[in-house]
């Protein structure tokens, strides 16, 4: 019997470890990562009530949503997209998100976005593009000089300016570093600072999904004052040779398809795009 459970800070950990047990080695594109929840833990406890979902068939993890406001991100164990038992479950968490317009991102050949799209749900217009690289043979850029890079947890205070200056709307805090930080699933040898001549100019977190599995950059920011000099580039590089260190099998990053910065940082870093992908969107009737 399929079982729904919600789970906290205290329980997320129970999906992490079921999620990296996955057998999904091939995956190396889109779909929510252990990362992407490992991220969620930064927001304050207000903030993420029922926001982790697991559906459990006993002890075994079929399926994983992760529930943000009117947005839902779910991943599949292998094996049990096309269960229809399951696909009705998770549709059944869609249709519940709030709203007059809701967001579903779900991989393609799921029951469940199959379902939705019958019943009405459309392509968002706004896609967002994966890139990956294989780390099995990539040799790291020979690195720049002036640049100095630091673990996050040494420069808490210029890991949160970088951030805060690298996306418009930011509202991470050293409060949210701490919750992430604080949180399974995160090393603090892999989110960075690159400062030049001293000055913090790029970071980067990436998450480990285990040896031979794929790791997620989430996030990556550089400063509005510093960009087009080469630190993204540089940070980007840096938190990847670790990775390639610890075993990973290689390294995606989803940003949407229209971020031509970005998207060159990461092609310039080796990243190749493999694949574009779009949420579904339940309008409002009016």
């Amino acid at each position: 019997m399929i079982e729904r459970r919600a789970h906290d800070r205290e329980t997320v950990s129970e999906l992490l470890a079921a999620m990296d047990s996955w057998p999904h080695p091939d995956r190396v594109a889109a779909g929510l990562h252990q990362g992407d929840l490992g991220w969620h833990l930064r927001l304050d406890d207000e903030a993420i009530v029922e926001a982790f979902v697991g559906w459990w068939d006993g002890n075994d993890l079929l399926a994983v949503g992760l529930l943000e406001g009117g947005f839902g991100r779910f991943a599949i164990q292998r094996g049990w997209e096309r269960d229809a038992r399951l696909g009705e479950q998770v549709a059944r968490a869609c249709r519940d998100l709030p709203g007059e317009e809701a967001f579903a991102d779900l991989r393609p050949e799921t029951a469940t976005r199959r379902i939705l799209a019958g019943e009405g749900w459309t392509l968002d217009p706004d896609p967002w593009v994966a890139l990956h690289l294989d780390l099995a043979q990539w040799q790291p850029a020979a690195r720049s000089s002036g640049a100095t890079v630091v673990e996050a947890a040494d420069a808490v205070g210029e890991r949160v300016s970088v951030q805060r200056a690298g996306f418009d709307r930011s509202t991470f805090t050293e409060e949210a570093w701490q919750r992430m930080a604080a949180g399974p699933g995160y090393r603090r040898d892999l989110d960075l600072v690159v400062l030049g001549g001293g000055t913090p100019t790029s970071i980067a977190t990436a998450w480990w999904a285990g040896r031979d599995a794929t790791a997620i950059l989430e996030p990556v920011a550089t400063h509005r004052d510093h960009r087009g000099e080469g630190w993204g580039l540089r940070v980007v590089t840096e938190v990847m040779a670790r990775l390639a260190d610890l075993g990973a099998s290689g390294v995606t990053v989803c940003t949407p398809a229209d971020n031509a910065g970005a998207v060159a940082t990461y092609r310039a870093a080796g990243l190749h795009e493999v694949e574009r992908f779009t949420a579904l969107v339940r309008q409002s009737a009016g």
